[in-house]
């Protein structure tokens, strides 16, 4: 009888939603859980989309027509439970409960050690991952976890496993199944890689025992399972001074091409510089003829010389972009409609495919045999640097690779003017 005379408060409505105030690329719309309590509303987005014709208005579900209808029940089942135990557990300590404090309940819990589970499943913990890492905002590493639980759940038709199932002999399995199904060396090995650093994961905390980790540490572990076999070669590819200025000469018709000729050019003229970066520079990045900015895989700062065909591909949007130091240089994201980190996500995904695509058009069109994408053109800055004469330290230090010894020994030896001066030679 201890709470039976307090006062208990209500319990919300809690349901995943189609919400299709938002659309997103391909025309898809996200799914979001609305939790409804005391005429207040807030949505959480459950890192999930689907077309409004696939989607049962009538009873918030998949139809059973979406090819992805099973997985998505399972997931809708789960966070609407998740969130719904949650406010029951605050409904029954007789005290009034916000949405908020619903959401800071179900964080805490997801945060609490599992070391007393008997055994963590494969599919549910990649899905715990993905999880919080998109509650973290690191929407990119989310995806890719994303993607790997989807790629696992197909080969496994949908049936879990533990974790601890997962052995030399499953892994050769899966890249059996992977092979047959036409998948690249360099995709295999980010689903993979992205296993492996699950099970590290789990090991760390305590939830597989270490004697069970399938992968091999080094070289020598000839029984384990190793990343090593995958060719990641073609990944690295460069073109060649000349052909740089053949696409510097090439005259294109429509605003669309320009920006992929531009981004191309501007990421071998501005020190390597990679497209998610590339596409998120603000006018405040530019000052002084040098560009200034944080890179977003490492944290590294960067600070160079713009060079005068970077600076007149700068000249060139100014007119069209520039509308404070906030907006954005290249326009292909928005300050208005690109703010949450899905948002910005999804639209560099969508436009990175369409300029890769419009790539191999300009390619074509300056006779390179060479497919261009916006790799081509970060790896050919580091290829002329090297060809020239520039040592391997130098352009390190340019492009910032703190993972390397090498670049942590010089990292702190060279002054801007140097890396200014090699520039030169592109």
């Amino acid at each position: 009888m201890a709470n039976s005379s307090l006062p208990t408060d209500r319990l919300p409505q809690i349901k995943v939603m189609l919400y299709t105030s938002k659309t997103l690329a391909g025309g898809s719309h996200p799914l979001r859980l609305r939790i409804t309590k005391d005429s207040n509303r807030k949505y959480i987005s459950i890192g999930e989309s689907s077309p409004a014709t696939l989607w049962d208005f009538d009873k918030e579900l998949p139809r059973r027509s979406h090819p992805e209808q099973k997985r998505l029940l399972a997931l809708i089942k789960k966070w609407e439970t998740t969130y719904a135990e949650a406010a029951k557990y605050l409904q029954e300590t007789g005290h009034p409960f916000t949405i908020d404090m619903i959401v800071d309940a179900v964080t805490e819990a997801s945060k609490k050690p599992r070391r007393e589970r008997k055994g963590v499943m494969l599919l549910s913990y990649l899905q715990e991952i993905y999880e919080q890492l998109l509650a973290a905002q690191r929407v990119g590493n989310a995806n890719v976890y994303r993607d790997t639980r989807r790629v696992l759940a197909k080969f496994l038709t949908d049936k879990d496993c533990p974790l601890s199932t997962i052995s030399v002999q499953f892994l050769n399995r899966f890249e059996t199944y992977l092979r047959g199904e036409g998948c690249a060396d360099t995709t295999m090995s980010v689903y993979f890689r992205t296993l492996r650093a699950a099970m590290n994961r789990a090991i760390s905390e305590k939830l597989l025992p270490a004697d069970l980790y399938p992968f091999s540490r080094n070289s020598a572990q000839r029984d384990k399972f190793s990343l090593a076999k995958f060719d990641l070669g073609t990944r690295k590819r460069a073109i060649t001074k000349d052909e740089i200025r053949a696409i510097e000469a090439l005259d294109l018709p429509t605003p669309r091409l320009m920006l992929a000729k531009h981004l191309f050019l501007f990421s071998y003229y501005a020190g390597g510089i990679n497209y998610v970066d590339m596409a998120q520079l603000r006018w405040r990045n530019v000052q002084g003829g040098r560009l200034q900015y944080v890179r977003q895989k490492t944290g590294g700062l960067f600070n160079l010389k713009l060079s005068a065909v970077a600076q007149s591909i700068l000249d060139y949007y100014y007119p069209f972009t520039e509308s404070g130091l906030e907006s954005y240089v290249f326009g292909i994201l928005s300050t208005e409609r690109h703010r949450l980190p899905q948002q910005i996500a999804n639209r560099l995904h969508k436009i990175k495919g369409q300029v890769n695509t419009d790539l191999k058009t300009i390619g074509k069109k300056a006779g390179i045999a060479t497919p261009l994408t916006t790799y081509v053109a970060r790896h050919s800055f580091g290829t002329v640097l090297r060809k020239s004469g520039v040592s391997d330290a130098l352009i390190s230090q340019a492009f910032q690779h703190t993972t390397e010894r090498t670049t942590r020994i010089y990292l702190d030896s060279f002054e801007n003017e140097l890396i200014d001066e090699a520039f030169e030679n592109l």
